[in-house]
């Protein structure tokens, strides 16, 4: 075995199950901290090629530790962009941490100031062996730390209220006092979460403790610039009405379902067709409507293989009646959706369930 492969195998046990002084060391030989393992060698050694360079490594096991020292290094050496380096399907460390429930990974790549925005995982993984990589759908009741972190992490980067969805323009909110990610609008809302939110918070803390770099918790930029695809006004409103067919007889335009855009702080409509399709879905006791804007044959396709690059006939689009987040599965985003009956002028489905 050539040094360039014994220092890569070194470094990838290091990161993955040894303690800090170890992984330090190896850096200290030389090994490439900062450089994707190839997918042929991880595949030597038993391990399927998901992981890229070792932060990725460091998150899919769950070693915060090894995540701090390593984010501490990019920071201090001016790399901020191996914060977001994805895996190769195409996840970030962020992503990785909240998929796998973990608060003290999540914590780290807060202070560190990674994208949270494209830490909101659309399936969850269930078993947290960190060999095993079972994903299922969300489930708050089966899975309430995962819960947890993913609506601390929509609260932090959308700066709402974790309770009831006011932002800084609707009330006066502040970040909590512990974890400085969650934000409430005052101790009413707090107390209601509380039960919720106290499963995380403190590991959260412990984990942005370990990163030196910054002293406060970076703030999150409120947009993601690429997170979405825009919507077609035309293709999205289009209900494909057969002749002679009243809109009215088919589209009840007093079910409005409505997303939060983090640019405007407001809530949006939805066009017509992805509305009328969002309900459909739910009478129907689906756990999710799959949509890509601007493309209707896409409707309901899904790749069996998730791939960073996937063909233009799939959805892009999840949207979770259960969490009330719509998901662009790819970028790993998600933003908040709710639906609200006109006729009664008020939600009827918000985050506070």
């Amino acid at each position: 075995m050539d040094k360039r492969s014994r220092q890569i195998i070194d470094l990838f046990c290091a990161t993955s199950d040894k303690p800090p002084a170890e992984l330090q060391a190896c850096i200290d030989r030389g090994c490439p901290w900062d450089q994707p393992i190839p997918a042929r060698m991880l595949r030597t050694m038993g391990e399927r090629p998901s992981p890229t360079i070792p932060m990725n490594i460091a998150a899919q096991y769950q070693r915060h530790d090894n995540l701090a020292l390593l984010a501490n290094k990019a920071l201090k050496e001016g790399r901020p962009e191996l914060l977001e380096a994805p895996d190769l399907v195409g996840k970030t460390p962020a992503h990785i941490a909240v998929q796998k429930g973990n608060p003290l990974c999540l914590g780290v790549m807060a202070k560190a100031g990674a994208n949270l925005h494209r830490a909101i995982p659309h399936v969850w993984q269930y078993n947290t062996n960190r060999q095993e990589n079972i994903l299922t759908d969300p489930d708050k009741y089966a899975m309430p730390i995962h819960h947890a972190l993913v609506r601390t992490v929509v609260s932090f980067t959308t700066r709402t209220c974790l309770c009831c969805v006011k932002n800084q323009n609707e009330a006066k909110i502040q970040v909590c006092a512990q974890c400085k990610m969650a934000y409430f609008c005052g101790a009413e809302c707090q107390k209601e979460k509380w039960s919720e939110h106290k499963n995380v918070c403190k590991k959260i803390r412990k984990g942005a403790d370990l990163v030196t770099f910054h002293d406060t918790m970076p703030r999150q930029k409120l947009v993601d610039e690429d997170g979405f695809l825009p919507f077609d006004e035309v293709v999205d409103n289009d209900l494909a009405l057969g002749e002679g067919v009243n809109e009215e007889d088919y589209y009840d335009s007093n079910i409005i379902w409505e997303w939060y855009d983090c640019g405007t702080m407001k809530w949006k409509q939805y066009p017509k067709s992805i509305n009328q399709s969002l309900s459909s879905l739910q009478e129907l006791g689906s756990p999710r409507y799959m949509y890509k804007p601007g493309d209707k044959s896409a409707e309901g396709k899904e790749e069996r293989e998730q791939s960073t690059n996937p063909p233009n006939d799939v959805a892009t689009n999840h949207a979770y009646y259960h969490e009330m987040i719509d998901h662009h599965i790819y970028t790993g985003c998600g933003r908040m959706m709710r639906k609200r009956i006109r006729d009664m002028s008020k939600v009827v489905h918000l985050l506070k369930e």
